[in-house]
Parts: C-alpha cells; structure tokens; sequence
C-alpha cells in the first residue's frame, strides 16, 4: 500500500477536488445511490472516500478509490495528528461500519486547512 505525504497530496489539485466530503463509510456501504440526511441522491461512485482504519494496531487515515464496479484502497496519508485520528474512532452505533471510521469533524476540519478546502 502507498504511503502518501500531506504534503505530496496538497500538490495534486485533481485528488483534493475529487476527495468525496459527503460520503462515509456508513454511506459507501449502502447501495450505489443512498440518500442523504436531507434525502438527496449520493452516488458513490467516483471520487475518494477518506475513512480512518487500524492497521497494524495504529489508527491510519485510509484513500479509497470509488469506483462502479470494484472500489479500491490505493493508500494512506501519512503526517496526520495521531490525536484526530484517535477522536475519528471514537465514533459509536452505525455510523462505525466494519472497523471503517468516519472522519471526525475535527480531523475533516483539519484536512480541508491542510488541503486549502473551504
């Protein structure tokens, strides 16, 4: 698996306008199309869903690669605040999927600062 830099990924503008901010792991593993809080459509198909997961007994910030047929994790960021990925797997009930957590409001906070995303 690719370990990839905050830094090397606040170079490459077509991830960060590709990064799906809006879909979960609650969301991607519901059908193709789910409806959001509000009801609205959310296809999860294309862009990147960033998750956090355990590997090797750490908490990792997880890039998956939506795609129609098959998504794919294609690797991790490396450089994120171990305590915001910490509070991310805080998450309880069915928001928590698979050992797949959501990002926390404070770890998305801090990425979109990092990335330069209002």
């Amino acid at each position: 698996m690719r370990l990839l830099s905050i830094n090397d990924l606040k170079r490459n503008k077509s991830f960060i306008k590709d990064i799906r901010w809006d879909v979960t792991p609650k969301i991607f593993m519901s059908p193709s199309i789910t409806r959001s809080g509000s009801g609205e459509g959310i296809n999860v198909t294309k862009g990147y869903m960033l998750y956090v997961d355990l590997v090797s007994d750490r908490p990792v910030l997880v890039i998956m690669q939506l795609k129609q047929n098959m998504s794919q994790t294609v690797g991790y960021i490396s450089g994120v605040p171990v305590e915001l990925l910490r509070e991310s797997m805080q998450c309880s009930g069915p928001d928590c999927i698979s050992g797949m957590y959501p990002l926390s409001g404070n770890l998305e906070a801090w990425l979109k600062n990092e990335f330069g995303v209002s």
